[in-house]
């Protein structure tokens, strides 16, 4: 058995870089095309750092990014810049891993209109497919990770296909009262159930507002599990 008291370290499978490609930008010229795709794969480079602190449980990481996203300047054509300002600015000032998860999910979602609305094309890549062994709480783990990916993807893309993998995945969690050998077993047994129910609903949610909401709580069940036991995951 796995004991949860001690720190573990869960090696996750990443996504690949996100490659965007403005197709819909009335008005821009081609340099524009470029300033705002590059402020595109920044403002990735920052939101994935604040998903990630929130994860992780780690509120402290979450303000710096977070207080970049809110401040930084950008494009005149950059569609939506206050809106994410407003939610990047929420998840610095946070005072909780609820507040912060649920400023990402609502970031996510902001994203995504605006590609959808502005005719822009983004694609992740990832590098292979979720481990199919759930009998081990390392692959378990790694599952969850896989599906907050695929499901971040189908927030900021956006994409139903990428966005019921992901719940699909969340929706099967297993996590068997043997895997935890402390007095939180209750706590996170409890965690795990409400981890299913979301991915259920995920699975059949069809609008981006009520898909983000879940989102948020996805993260923030993530980060109170990792606070509670003291795991962490770690990108390879």
């Amino acid at each position: 058995m796995i004991s949860l008291l001690r720190p573990v370290s869960i090696l996750v499978f990443t996504l690949a870089p996100m490659l965007v490609m403005p197709l819909g930008l009335a008005g821009a010229s081609e340099d524009t095309y470029s300033e705002i795709a590059e402020h595109m794969h920044e403002h990735l480079d920052q939101v994935s750092t604040i998903k990630a602190a929130v994860i992780a449980g780690r509120l402290e990481d979450v303000r710096k990014p977070a207080d970049w996203l809110a401040t930084h300047e950008e494009p005149a054509l950059l569609p939506s810049v206050e809106e994410i300002r407003r939610y990047a600015s929420r998840a610095a000032s946070a005072e909780n891993l609820i507040t912060a998860a649920a400023a990402v999910g609502e970031i996510a979602r902001t994203c995504g209109e605006c590609h959808q609305a502005s005719g822009v094309e983004v694609t992740f890549g990832y590098s292979q497919p979720p481990p199919q062994d759930i009998q081990s709480l390392m692959t378990q783990m790694q599952r969850h990770l896989w599906a907050a990916d695929r499901m971040w993807t189908g927030l900021i893309a956006p994409s139903d296909v990428a966005w019921k993998q992901g719940a699909d995945i969340l929706a099967e969690v297993q996590l068997a009262p043997s895997d935890i050998t402390d007095e939180r077993q209750t706590q996170i047994s409890n965690l795990m159930q409400r981890l299913r129910v979301v991915g259920e609903q995920a699975s059949q949610a069809t609008s981006i507002e009520l898909r983000s909401g879940l989102y948020g709580e996805f993260l923030s069940l993530c980060a109170t599990c990792h606070r509670l036991t003291g795991a962490f995951p770690v990108a390879r």
